[in-house]
């Protein structure tokens, strides 16, 4: 297959086919690879077998160190993704936050402490 010009020099460019490999279960011709470890597979039953026996998640660690060399558009769009989701785990915990501080303010609140505070 075909690769469009790139804008980086040729040094920089990936080659377009990379070379085949053997599944990693079954020894057949891999065709995907995970993207948590880099192991290369087959099938999704190939898939399964790898993440059963290796205990790997098959996310990619999306902290992990890139050199500037391997960074693309998809690694800026994974970064910015990676903050956006940041950004609503706060949200939310401050949603959550006022939610929860809201009846305290208005007296009320489950607090279940009985009345009557007499120190005696």
């Amino acid at each position: 297959h075909t690769r469009a010009r790139s804008r980086t020099s040729p040094a920089r460019t990936r080659t377009s086919c990379p070379t085949m490999t053997a599944c990693h279960a079954c020894s057949s011709e891999a065709k995907y690879r995970c993207p948590g470890c880099g192991t290369q597979s087959c099938s999704l039953a190939c898939v399964k077998k790898h993440k059963e026996a290796t205990q790997c998640s098959g996310k990619r660690d999306v902290t992990a160190f890139r050199a500037i060399g391997e960074f693309d558009d998809a690694s800026v769009v994974s970064d910015y993704h990676f903050l956006e989701a940041g950004l609503r785990s706060v949200d939310s915990a401050a949603r959550t936050a006022a939610t929860l501080a809201a009846p305290a303010a208005r007296g009320g609140g489950g607090g279940g402490g009985g009345g009557g505070g007499g120190g005696g």
